[in-house]
């Protein structure tokens, strides 16, 4: 049977740009150091905001330099989504590495949704599915697909009890994210915990504002646009169904196609 709740670490960072060895040390400890069941990194946190030469990036799952982290989720007994680069096809992929608490470590979850000049240096991924972490049906959302309202619709209806959306959102779109995190949360009926980074990489200014929203759409907790920090809230799981706000058992899909 699944949890009732979950324990949710999001946490607020700057990797270092191409140190892989540096941000894998970092997310390791914040697994060891982190009282959560589930520990949320931004988007390409282990590579930085990175487009070029990416194959001196890339992971795999079974990559030996992933060993020391499963081994941390698994000797504390979390789970961890962290942005990483994966290998996709003849390309690479913007993806989340998903490792377990048992230290199990998932396949990647690849990007369906480019943003800007990420179209030309990823592929996008083609598939939508919930994602078990701690006996917990997660639908994972990667920075830009969080402003389609039909990548949480469709992860909702496959059977996701929370949402979490990793980001490497940066100025002028604080705005645009901080709306979309909280509508995905309203319209769904789901907890979202929403990742973003901090600090200056590539040309861009990173705008924190992460935060973790309820089932109704209210803040939980929320960080500023500048320092790295954590936030670490208990959510419910399970959409509450029924009533006039069950805008799932609502729909009509005959009239959308």
């Amino acid at each position: 049977m699944s949890p009732e709740t979950l324990r949710v670490a999001i946490v607020q960072d700057a990797p270092t740009p191409r140190d892989l060895a540096a941000n894998l040390a970092r997310a390791q400890s914040l697994v060891e150091e982190t009282a959560a069941d589930l520990i949320v990194l931004p988007e390409l946190f282990l590579t930085g905001y990175q487009t070029e030469r990416l194959d001196e990036l890339a992971l795999t799952p079974k990559d030996p330099r992933l060993i020391p982290l499963a081994a941390a989720c698994r000797a504390a007994g979390r789970a961890l989504l962290t942005g990483f680069v994966a290998p996709l096809g003849d390309g690479f992929s913007d993806a989340y590495l998903a490792i377990d608490r048992d230290g199990a470590i998932r396949e990647p979850i690849h990007k369906t949704h480019l943003f800007g000049s990420e179209r030309a240096a990823f592929r996008a991924g083609d598939a939508l599915s919930p994602i078990t972490l701690c006996g917990t049906r997660i639908g994972v959302i990667n920075c830009f697909e969080i402003e389609f309202p039909e990548v949480a619709r469709t992860l909702a209806l496959r059977g996701a009890e929370v949402l979490v959306a990793g980001s490497a959102n940066m100025h002028p779109y604080t705005l645009d994210h901080r709306i979309a995190a909280q509508s995905r949360a309203l319209e769904n009926r789901l907890a979202l915990a929403y990742a973003n980074r901090v600090g200056a990489e590539s040309g861009h200014d990173f705008c924190g504002g992460s935060c973790a929203v309820s089932p109704d759409g209210a803040l939980l907790g929320e960080l500023d646009d500048r320092e790295s920090g954590t936030i670490t809230v208990t959510v419910p799981l399970r959409r509450e169904t029924g009533g006039p706000t069950d805008m799932l058992a609502q729909r009509r899909p005959e009239l959308y196609a």
